[in-house]
């Protein structure tokens, strides 16, 4: 016996699930302007800029709202007011993501809530949050690449006028703990704008450079072990770089191998920096950097 065909049975369309947001907010790097009613514009310049529209009136209204101070129950709340479902928020939430837009306000583990609890480091830092930001796409990226940062141990190897530039920076960048090793007094050829400043002159290298390293961090905060004995990287855990910043230009353009043999064999990871005549000489980076030092200001290798 035939029987009648089955009923066709159509699936509702699924609505995308909620995000993995707690409060969501737009990337506050990517400048936002209006083209239209329903049409706006993020960011600036190529490697960053999209636009999304058109745009219904709720949404675009919704779009203001996402600063950061709302979960997702609010933003629901706010849809509804302007005619949005949950699964209309959702989909702009999700559209938004995708288009890497958005960021978490509140998100990360514990690491990322301790430095958002540290709000003198947040306000120091808040450019590189930005930029962060814009370099990884997870919800709490870029909080995340601080906290890493933040508990990264670095040594400067040489406190010249690179050496202690470079240390100087790494500590306003707000890397947990900057080393540096030198002997020797600092010279007035020494002492440069980005580094030892003129009244250092006369004094111990070393000690010169942990006092730069600590005015430079983040509320003053001293981020600068005791110097390690002479040669060796101390008792300390290995660190997590070693910038090795020789004062001598013909290091810099032909390094002492004696001095690399060490770091290659613990497979702590090292680069060169230096000037040598009119060439400034970065890297590269051997091995890779470690996870927690990407997005640190700087370069793999550059020769400039």
């Amino acid at each position: 016996m035939v029987g009648r065909p089955p009923a066709p049975s159509y699936a509702r369309p699924q609505a995308p699930p909620a995000p993995p947001f707690t409060h969501p907010t737009v990337k506050p790097a990517l400048r936002r302007a209006w083209r239209d009613l329903g049409t706006v514009q993020f960011g600036i310049t190529r490697a960053h800029a999209s636009v999304l529209g058109p745009l219904d009136p709720g949404s675009a209204s919704l779009l203001r709202l996402l600063d950061g101070t709302r979960g997702l129950s609010l933003l629901y709340a706010e849809g509804a007011r302007n005619g949005l479902s949950p699964a209309d928020v959702n989909r702009l939430l999700d559209t938004l993501a995708g288009s890497g837009l958005l960021e978490d306000a509140t998100g990360g583990g514990e690491a990322a809530r301790e430095v958002r609890q540290n709000a003198e480091l947040i306000d120091r830092l808040r450019p590189d949050l930005a930029s962060l930001a814009l370099l990884d796409r997870r919800p709490a990226g870029a909080v995340e690449a601080l906290a890493a940062r933040t508990g990264a141990r670095v040594l400067v190897r040489g406190a010249g006028r690179v050496g202690a530039a470079v240390a100087a920076l790494l500590a306003a960048a707000g890397v947990g703990a900057v080393e540096v090793m030198d002997g020797g007094r600092v010279e007035p050829a020494d002492v440069s704008p980005a580094g030892l400043p003129p009244n250092a002159v006369g004094t111990r290298r070393a000690e010169a450079a942990r006092r730069l390293v600590s005015e430079s961090a983040p509320g003053g905060r001293r981020r600068s072990r005791p110097e390690p004995a002479a040669g060796r990287l101390g008792e300390a855990p290995p660190p997590d770089l070693v910038v090795l910043a020789p004062r001598d230009a013909v290091s810099v353009h032909a390094p002492d191998p004696q001095l690399a043999e060490p770091l290659i064999a613990a497979g702590i990871p090292h680069l060169y920096a230096g000037v040598v005549e009119t060439t400034g000489v970065v890297g590269p980076p051997r091995p890779p950097r470690p996870h927690g030092l990407r997005g640190l200001p700087g370069t793999p290798s550059r020769r400039a």
